[in-house]
C-alpha cells in the first residue's frame, strides 16, 4: 500500500489525498487480502474511548487484512494514522462538542466506496455515517457488524428529551439491520436488549496496549517523583475526556469532601475536553487548586507513568458502557473505584478486583478515605485487577479477525447458493 501520507493531516480535497486513496483502493482491489470497513460518526482529532478502540483495531487487522475507515473530516482535514481513511464530510456541533458527518451531501465520499471492493463492514455507532454503511449492506450483501458502545438513551434524554422514541427508532434500526452487534460486557449486552434488539451478541472486551512493567517498584517511585508526591500522600487520577457525562464534577465534590477529613492527597486529571472550564471553575470552587492539577492529553509512555503513580483511580461515571482506561490502570496494579448503578462497574468485584461505592459524594468519599487507609487491602485489590482485567489489544484483535473470516466466509457460501 501507498505509505506517502501516513501519520499525517491532510485535505480531504487536496489532490494528493485523491491521488493516495485512488492507488490504495487500486491496491486492495487487486492484492487478494479480504478488505474490512470500518465507520463511525467521530474521529480524531477527538479523542475519545470509540476512536481509541477503532484505533486499536484498524492497526492491528492491517497485519492480516485490507482496512479503510470511513469517519467524519474535521475542518476538511483527516487524520491518517497508518491506515487510509475516506474522510467523509462534516461540520461541527458546540452542543455536541462532536463532528457532524453529512454523507447524504458528499459526492466524493460516494465514488471512492463505488471503487471500492468491501468484505466486511464494522460500523462503531448509529447515527448518519451507519446510514451509509446500511445502504452498503444491503445493495452488495456484504456482512455488517455494529459496536454498542454507548447509552446513547441517556444523551437523548438529556439533549432531546420530546424525541427520544424517535431517536430510539432511528438507532436502533441500525442495530437491527446488522448481522450481529457485539458489546463489551452482560451489562451492556443487557442494556442493548432493553433498548430493543433482538440478534446474535458477541463480548468483546476493551483492552490496551500497554505492557505489564518489567520493574514495577522503580517505575512507582520514579514516576512519584516525577509528579511529586512523597510517600504519605496518596494520589488520586482521572484519565477521560472532560465531559460532565463522565461525573468529572461529582469527582471535584469527592476532593472536597477527602479534604475536609483531613486527607493528604494530590490528584490528577489526563485528558483534555469541552467541559474542562467546568471541572476547573468547581475545583476552584472547591479550594482545591494546590491539590488537583489538569495534564491535558498524554502519550501511551506518559499514561503508564501516571497509573503506576497512582493509588486509586477515580471513575464514578454513570454514562459509560465500558471504559479502556480501567484496563490500562490495571496494568499498573491501580485500582478503579467505580459508582454504584454504573454499567462500566459489572466488570470487577467490590473489594476483590475494584471498588463499587455510593452515588453520593458524601458516602463516595467516606468509602474512599476509608479503603485508601487500608493500604494492604489497597494493594491487594491492585493486584488483583491486573489478574482479572488485564489483557491486550493483540489478543483481542486475533480474535476480532477470527470472526471477520468467519462470517466472511458464511456470506460467501450463502451468495454461492443463491
Amino acid at each position: 500500500m501507498s505509505e506517502e501520507l501516513n501519520n499525517t493531516e491532510v485535505g480531504v480535497r487536496s489532490k494528493e489525498y485523491k491521488n493516495y486513496l485512488n492507488a490504495v483502493i487500486n491496491e486492495y482491489n487487486s492484492n487478494g487480502r479480504k478488505t474490512v470497513l470500518i465507520t463511525c460518526d467521530t474521529f480524531f482529532p477527538t479523542v475519545d474511548g470509540v476512536v481509541m478502540v477503532m484505533d486499536n483495531y484498524a492497526k492491528r487487522l492491517s497485519r492480516h487484512m485490507n482496512v479503510m475507515m470511513l469517519v467524519p473530516d474535521f475542518k476538511g482535514k483527516v487524520c491518517l494514522k497508518g491506515y487510509p481513511v475516506i474522510g467523509v464530510n462534516s461540520g461541527y456541533s458546540e452542543k455536541l462538542h462532536n463532528q457532524v458527518p453529512l454523507p447524504l451531501f458528499d459526492v466524493r465520499t460516494r465514488r471512492y466506496l463505488k471503487k471500492l471492493r468491501i468484505d466486511i463492514i464494522h460500523c462503531h455507532s448509529p447515527f448518519t455515517v451507519s446510514r451509509v454503511a446500511m445502504s452498503l449492506h444491503r445493495k452488495r450483501k456484504i456482512p455488517l457488524v455494529n459496536t454498542f458502545h454507548s447509552q446513547y438513551k441517556q444523551d437523548f434524554e438529556k439533549q432531546a428529551k420530546a424525541f427520544v422514541p424517535l431517536l430510539m427508532r432511528y438507532i436502533m434500526r441500525c442495530y437491527n439491520c446488522s448481522n450481529e452487534v457485539w458489546t463489551m460486557h452482560s451489562a451492556s449486552r443487557n442494556t442493548l436488549i432493553d433498548y430493543g434488539y433482538k440478534g446474535n451478541i458477541l463480548l468483546f472486551p476493551n483492552g490496551t496496549s500497554l505492557m505489564p512493567p518489567v520493574d514495577y517498584e522503580s517505575e512507582r517511585k520514579n514516576a512519584r517523583k516525577k509528579y511529586g508526591v512523597d510517600d504519605d500522600t496518596v494520589l488520586f487520577v482521572f484519565v477521560g475526556r472532560l465531559v460532565t457525562q463522565k461525573n468529572i464534577l461529582f469527582v471535584a465534590d469527592v476532593l472536597s469532601e477527602l479534604k475536609a477529613k483531613g486527607l493528604k492527597y494530590s490528584m490528577l486529571f489526563a485528558g483534555d475536553g469541552p467541559d474542562r472550564e467546568k471541572l476547573e471553575k468547581r475545583l476552584a470552587e472547591n479550594g482545591l487548586e494546590k491539590v488537583a492539577k489538569l495534564l491535558g492529553q498524554l502519550s501511551q509512555s506518559e499514561l503508564a507513568e501516571l497509573y503506576a503513580a497512582a493509588d486509586m483511580f477515580l471513575f464514578p461515571s454513570l454514562y459509560d458502557v465500558s471504559s479502556l482506561v480501567q484496563v490500562e490502570a490495571a496494568s499498573r496494579y491501580t485500582p478503579t473505584a467505580f459508582a454504584e448503578g454504573s454499567v462500566t462497574s459489572c466488570t470487577v468485584t467490590d473489594n476483590v478486583n475494584g471498588y463499587i461505592f455510593p452515588a453520593d459524594v458524601q458516602k463516595f468519599a467516606d468509602a474512599v478515605f476509608q479503603a485508601v487507609n487500608d493500604k494492604q487491602k489497597l494493594a491487594e485489590i491492585g493486584k488483583n485487577a491486573y489478574r482479572d482485567l488485564y489483557i491486550t489489544w493483540d489478543e483481542i484483535v486475533e480474535k476480532v479477525y477470527q470472526r471477520y473470516m468467519q462470517l466472511i466466509e458464511e456470506n460467501e457460501r450463502l451468495n454461492k447458493k443463491n
